[in-house]
């Protein structure tokens, strides 16, 4: 048995008072012989008899009362079964609450949030003021604090576009409870139990840790969303992710809150849609499906900068398909011209293309080839050194395909001569010929890209395939040029741009994870064995929140019984008089 006042037991010293009364009241009589009083000698010691056992008995039930009454006042609480408690013993509670975006999925009419609010709201509402509380929602934070601040922030818990790792929050929560000493400790997953949710390992769950986790709605609904936007060579690519199986249905780009174009995917899906010709400047679009009963995940926004067409220099050892497709560019508009050695314009070339850095012409960038006579190998080795490039020519490489490009189109193209590439980072390798660098970019200032082979049909089948002007405008305008940086992170969708002073040098973009738009639920014997949790239904979470420490309270039966023994009391008290 324990007690929730443990302090006014201290009034149990209050139990000697009757004790002392009655001490207290004791008289001894004066001792005198009178012949007329002898006979009545034997009826004083029946009476003494009788009031010694009257006054024991008072002082029995006196002191019972004051005994009882204290230990009613220190509310004892003894064991309960479950649901039959009214109040727990302290414990130590980290409450999760997944608002992450899945949990904004309609099901019955209304958002599942709601529901995890209401069930939430009754695990906060069940503690006590000794009692230490967590919540924490799914942005990783445990807020501590009062059963009143946490009801507020349940109440006004909207959904996020932020992931929660179930593994990660649990083993978080499960680390709080267990540093705090008191008798009992809990976790309360109420959350959707997403599959995608659950790390890979399982959570580390000290020993005395009791986590309980609210079973997921039976059948969640088929769900789309979009889950990548990306810009790449005057199209955007759209993947769409959601459930297996789910039918296709209609994507539409805007740009500038114009159509653009539309197709049709299913989850598991991407699409290629063409974008129109725009001029120079950063331009941001979006992505969007019809909406279902996930809205969330049914907007992307992208970001991507259209460049100014680079100008070009090609010398004669850059070869006739080079010169060939620079014609096709230029003719399109794609690129600028220059004259070899710069002498295209006021400004030099933005590009150079040939055997060798082009040292005179000024280029911003050198796409250098291997010389036609190896003899010169060397010599261009040198001259890279010289420009402070870390790349340079090896020996003779193996025939092979074109693999692992960034490039769209070409892998897959054979190469049938070529030089192996040495000397640099991993990090700065665009495509690879049976796992050997064979285009590779140094972003140094004296900007460098380096191909293994020529560009000709006697060291490759790129120059006779579709993808060669596609590869050729990529080399000159994006990967020469450097592409602007566009990074992905997790945030509800927006852009921001980064600038350098008055320049716009990259930019930002925010959407929820792609995980969010798989809504299965993870089985219960899956969750059991990450999280070490016991799965239930609302009624037995329910039941089953502070049941390990429940305890009723025995004070009214402590007053009952007091009110019994007064009654009693007061009878002798009378009736014996």
């Amino acid at each position: 048995m324990t007690f929730l006042h443990p302090l006014a037991l201290v009034g149990l010293v209050a139990a000697a008072i009757p004790a002392l009364l009655h001490l207290l009241e004791r008289r001894v009589p004066p001792e005198a012989e009178f012949p007329p009083l002898r006979y009545l000698s034997e009826a004083e010691r029946q009476s003494a008899r009788r009031l010694k056992l009257r006054h024991l008995l008072l002082l029995i039930l006196r002191t019972l009362l004051i005994v009882l009454i204290v230990l009613a006042a220190a509310r004892p609480l003894v064991p309960a079964r479950t649901g039959g408690a009214t109040v727990h013993a302290p414990t130590a509670l980290a409450l999760i609450l997944d608002n992450s975006a899945s949990s904004g999925v309609v099901v019955d009419g209304r958002p599942v949030l709601d529901r995890l609010r209401a069930v939430a709201r009754g695990s906060l509402a069940r503690t006590a003021a000794g009692d230490r509380v967590w919540l924490i929602l799914a942005d990783g934070v445990a807020r501590g604090g009062v059963r009143e601040r946490l009801l507020a922030t349940v109440d006004s818990a909207a959904v996020s576009p932020r992931r929660l790792d179930l593994s990660a929050a649990v083993q978080q929560a499960a680390r709080l409870v267990d540093a705090e000493p008191l008798p009992a400790r809990e976790v309360h997953v109420v959350s959707d139990l997403q599959r995608t949710a659950l790390g890979a390992g399982r959570a580390d769950v000290p020993r005395g840790v009791r986590v309980l986790a609210l079973a997921p709605p039976p059948q969640p609904p088929a769900n789309r969303g979009i889950g990548t936007a990306r810009v790449t060579d005057g199209a955007v690519t759209v993947g769409v992710v959601g459930t297996p199986g789910a039918a296709a249905a209609a994507v539409t780009v805007r740009v500038r809150g114009r159509e653009v174009g539309r197709a049709l995917a299913a989850p598991g899906a991407a699409v290629s849609i063409a974008l129109p010709p725009l001029a120079p400047g950063w331009w941001v679009g979006e992505a969007t499906l019809d909406p279902d009963e996930l809205r969330a995940d049914d907007r992307r926004v992208f970001a991507w900068r259209v460049a100014p067409p680079a100008r070009v220099t090609a010398p004669q050892d850059a070869g006739p398909f080079v010169a060939a497709a620079l014609a096709v560019l230029a003719e399109g508009g794609k690129v600028g011209i220059a004259g070899a050695g710069g002498a295209g314009g006021a400004r030099g070339p933005d590009v150079s293309i040939g055997e060798r850095p082009d040292g005179r012409g000024g280029a911003r960038t050198n796409v250098v080839i291997p010389p036609v006579d190896a003899a010169l190998v060397g010599q261009v080795n040198r001259a890279l050194a010289a420009g402070g490039g870390p790349w340079r020519f090896g020996g003779p490489g193996t025939p092979g395909p074109i693999a692992a490009s960034s490039v769209a189109g070409i892998d897959g193209i054979q190469v049938t001569r070529r030089y192996r590439l040495e000397g640099g980072e991993d990090s700065t390798v665009v495509a690879r010929v049976n796992g050997e660098p064979w285009l590779v970019r140094d972003p140094g200032e004296g900007r460098v890209l380096l191909l293994g082979s020529r560009l000709d049909t006697a060291w490759t089948a790129l120059p006779a395939a579709p993808a060669f002007v596609p590869f050729v405008d990529a080399l000159v305008n994006r990967l020469a040029r450097g592409e602007a940086p566009v990074a992905e992170a997790e945030g509800a969708p927006r852009v921001e741009f980064r600038t350098r002073g008055t320049d716009t040098v990259g930019a930002t973009v925010y959407g929820i994870d792609a995980r969010e738009s798989e809504l299965a639920a993870a089985p219960p014997a899956l969750v059991r064995r990450l999280l070490g949790a016991e799965v239930l239904e609302d009624p037995a979470f329910a039941a089953a929140r502070f049941a390990g420490t429940g305890r009723a309270d025995g004070s009214w039966l402590l007053l009952a019984l007091a009110l019994v023994v007064a009654v009693v009391e007061l009878g002798v008290a009378t009736l014996t008089r």
